[in-house]
């Protein structure tokens, strides 16, 4: 089956961009679909589109050639228009149309082409970049934190406490007792040796958590004889069972336990 050129797949992911509105499901029937005839109109083009049949239809939708979006496509002085053809909201087609630019010596399977942009109500051009049009996705947020940030760790001095004499020895003596503001700094100053602690964030937890999965799977195979294909059914539920809320919720709590006690315990 013969696939869509980077021109189609542009110019549709802009369409669907586009046509968000009328068409919401215009992205997954492109998906699910393949070309069939193409043609060079000599002043554009157009690309017949099928879509999986399997695939349930739109209760309703528009009808026509729709869309607003174009591209600098080759040589050609000014851009060409595509529009999305559709039927009852069902995908047809690519349309192209070069406004009367000889397109003959074209070929679209091949050609460069860039500054695809769309047109607001207004006439103005406004470029389309996949990038800013991607929705909010929560493994995205996993990697946005601020640990490395060393002023968001900062540790605000304790305020004034005492009163009268007492509070102007603490105002005197304060530069004198300014110590590291970080969690290994003030421990240093106290003459504790820092100890490793487990991190309980997310992330670092599920990682840990497969990770022991994993070893108790092959402790399992090599020292119990147990089967492989079960020892991965058995990391495989496990894995899932971890990425629970309630489980993750009461292993976070286990764990800080756990620490909170040796803490104690050397108190």
């Amino acid at each position: 089956m013969s696939r869509y050129t980077r021109l189609e797949r542009a110019v549709m992911d802009a369409l669907a961009h586009d046509l968000r509105d009328q068409i919401p499901d215009l992205a997954g029937q492109f998906e699910e679909s393949r070309p069939s005839q193409r043609r060079n109109s000599g002043f554009g083009l157009f690309t017949e589109m099928i879509v999986d049949r399997t695939r349930p239809a739109p209760a309703s939708g528009p009808t026509g050639d729709l869309g607003t979006v174009h591209a600098m496509v080759g040589t050609l002085p000014d851009p060409i228009a595509f529009k999305a053809r559709v039927r009852n909201g069902v995908l047809l087609g690519l349309m192209g149309d070069s406004y009367g630019q000889d397109t003959r010596s074209i070929d679209f399977s091949t050609v460069a082409f860039d500054q695809v942009f769309t047109v607001d109500a207004q006439g103005r051009s406004i470029p389309f970049e996949p990038a800013r049009q991607m929705p909010p996705s929560p493994l995205l947020d996993l990697h946005r934190h601020n640990d490395h940030d060393p002023v968001s760790r900062a540790v605000e001095p304790p305020p004034l406490v005492n009163v009268g004499a007492l509070q102007r020895v603490q105002a005197v003596d304060a530069p004198a007792r300014n110590f590291p503001t970080t969690a290994l700094g003030d421990m240093l100053q106290a003459g504790a040796t820092p100890e490793a602690r487990i991190p309980t964030d997310r992330t670092s937890l599920l990682v840990g958590l497969w990770v022991l999965i994993g070893v108790i799977a092959l402790i399992l195979v090599f020292a119990f004889r147990l089967p492989f294909p079960l020892a991965i059914a058995f990391a495989v539920i496990a894995g899932r069972a971890v990425k629970q809320p309630a489980v993750l919720s009461v292993i976070r709590k286990v764990v800080d336990n756990w620490q909170a006690s040796r803490v104690i315990g050397k108190d």
